[in-house]
């Protein structure tokens, strides 16, 4: 932590080296003396400065930051909802201070704010209050922030950074569902001891009665209304409908191609955002709701329930999707795992596990050594052992009340891994290390992911009666026949399924040039052809399918999928 010359100090720096060369030159004593006695100044400036250097390297400034409860229920942060953060300074030494500008390092889509300015007195506490918005739910971390402090007369300024990682939880919008529960009409459900808000018509002889009717074909006699015949001289029969708990499964494709948009506009965000809106209303219906996030296998399942708290557990999962550090999802070789968590801890604990020079080729500590991207070596037995040691931290701290308790411990991994690695990966989750998920697999995997998440709803306690998938429909384009075998299965069974698919073209931003706007036009002509195709599948199947953009809200959904059953009645 050395000072470095300001734009200002750089500039009169400049100008007393030109006074006396060009004093020399010309043996002009005045100009020496002008350009000595402006060099001497910028000496006693820098002479008079160089102690905020040895307080930060005493570490005599303090900085922490804290976030309030949101004003949402329950003090929840939501997206795209404003909320303060608050930052103290605190100055131990016998000087003044002046912050120039400070600027935090946050995940990404968190809207933090920069350039803060601040002056904190000797032995005293300064405290700056500056408005957040998260543009995304999920998980996201603070890291530290970099503060620049500068003399009174702009010359001088040294550079610190204050590595003080904090996590928050961001919740979905809170979007309003009036009417939304009468979305799914199910030909049946679950008789239970708290029954629900729904009443449909059930076969069977139990229940109240709706309305006496004309018989059709294939009503059974038993259920004929005889004093009703006598009196009408014509058939007559009952229709009784029942009070039942209707169990709903959402299951919410997290793939790569959810993920293409800037934050918080990207297809995985609106699917987000609408399943748990519909969550929501379920559950407040009184029904039951599960979830299953799914990509070339389940992600995350969750089984169906009732309540507030199995609410927030479904938030958790599926927030937690933009957190994704698997093995098999995540596009990364181990070495560059390994470079980026290296990088991190170099920069926001001080530990560097580089090696300076290789060992002997026959040397066996090669086999604790991994190689990054661009040639570097690492030691990953120091490296596993430092990320160790701080995650058995995170349980002192009391930071594990964020997030479920499984998401402190447990990561996927391929078979015959390294678990070194899978250390490293749960170590990115805690920390918000962000890494690339994996865009492209081989043909058929998406599809075998769609299928088995539907498969998921069928079986035991998860059964559901109604099933929406939120998904682009790569997984139906990618192989059709493998996810309409399952969806088929699905619906002889009993289960209603619909399909909520967000329109990519619709998620990108807007071109600003012609040349931009053509090429979007093509790009809009391909998905199209794709998406079509997909629909085209699904409806032959009996399956409906409801196109969504980022601004349809959740009534407009429900408007189109009400459509969308009517016409599906009319085609069968």
């Amino acid at each position: 932590m050395i000072p470095s010359l300001a734009t200002r100090g750089k500039l009169i720096l400049a100008t007393g080296i030109s006074f006396v060369l060009i004093g020399a030159i010309h043996a002009a004593p005045p100009l020496i003396a002008m350009g000595a006695l402006l060099l001497s100044s910028m000496l006693t400036a820098y002479l008079w400065f160089f102690p905020t250097a040895i307080l930060l390297r005493r570490r005599k400034i303090e900085l922490s930051w804290w976030v309030p409860p949101g004003d949402q229920p329950g003090g929840a942060l939501a997206a795209d909802r404003p909320f303060d953060m608050h930052i103290a300074l605190r100055n131990h030494g016998m000087r003044g201070l002046r912050v120039l500008r400070l600027d935090i390092f946050a995940s990404s889509g968190l809207d933090v704010p920069s350039h803060l300015e601040a002056v904190v007195p000797p032995g005293k506490q300064v405290e700056l209050k500056a408005e957040t918005v998260a543009h995304a739910a999920g998980y996201v971390v603070l890291h530290g922030a970099v503060i620049v402090f500068g003399d009174k007369l702009g010359l001088f300024d040294v550079r610190a950074y204050f590595p003080n990682p904090i996590a928050l939880k961001v919740f979905p919008r809170q979007a309003a569902l009036r009417g939304a529960s009468g979305m799914m009409r199910p030909r049946g459900g679950a008789l239970h001891e708290r029954v629900g808000l729904h009443r449909i018509r059930r076969r069977g002889l139990s229940g109240e009665l709706r309305e006496i009717r004309d018989h059709s074909h294939g009503d059974p006699f038993k259920f004929i209304a005889w004093k009703a015949t006598a009196r009408r001289q014509k058939l007559m029969v009952r229709d009784l409908e029942s009070e039942v708990v209707v169990t709903h499964q959402l299951l919410v494709d997290v793939a790569g191609s959810m993920r293409h948009g800037a934050a918080g506009r990207t297809k995985l965000h609106y699917a987000i955002e609408t399943a748990a809106a519909l969550a929501r209303t379920t559950l407040d219906g009184g029904d039951r709701v599960g979830l299953i996030t799914f990509d070339s296998r389940i992600y995350s399942q969750l089984k169906p329930s009732e309540g507030y708290h199995h609410y927030l557990k479904l938030v958790d999962r599926l927030i937690e999707t933009r957190n994704i550090v698997d093995e098999d999802l995540t596009d990364l070789t181990n070495g560059e795992l390994v470079a980026a968590v290296a990088k991190y801890l170099a920069h926001q604990e001080a530990v560097d596990v580089r090696l300076r020079r290789a060992p002997d080729l026959n040397d066996p500590a090669w086999e604790r050594i991994h190689a990054g991207p661009s040639g570097e070596l690492y030691d990953v037995g120091a490296l596993s052992t430092v990320v160790s040691t701080l995650l058995k931290s995170y349980g002192a701290t009391g930071q594990k009340s964020i997030a479920p308790a499984w998401w402190w411990s447990r990561v996927h991994i391929g078979a015959g891994s390294d678990p070194q690695m899978a250390r490293l990966r749960l170590f990115c989750r805690l920390r918000g290390i962000e890494l690339p998920f994996r865009e492209h697999h081989e043909r058929g995997v998406r599809a075998a992911g769609l299928a088995e998440a539907i498969a998921g709803t069928a079986s035991g306690r998860s059964r559901a009666d109604v099933v929406v998938i939120l998904s682009d429909l790569s997984g139906v384009v990618d192989r059709p026949d493998i996810p309409l075998k399952q969806l088929g299965l699905a619906r002889r069974s009993g289960q209603h399924v619909v399909f909520v698919a967000p329109f990519g073209p619709t998620f990108a931003p807007a071109p600003r040039t012609e040349t931009g706007a053509q090429v979007h036009s093509v790009l809009t002509r391909a998905e199209r052809a794709r998406f079509e195709a997909g629909r085209r599948h699904l409806m032959r199947s009996g399956i409906p399918v409801v196109e969504v953009g980022p601004g349809d809200s959740i009534a407009t959904l429900v408007r189109r999928l009400g459509r969308a059953q009517a016409s599906m009645r009319r085609v069968a």
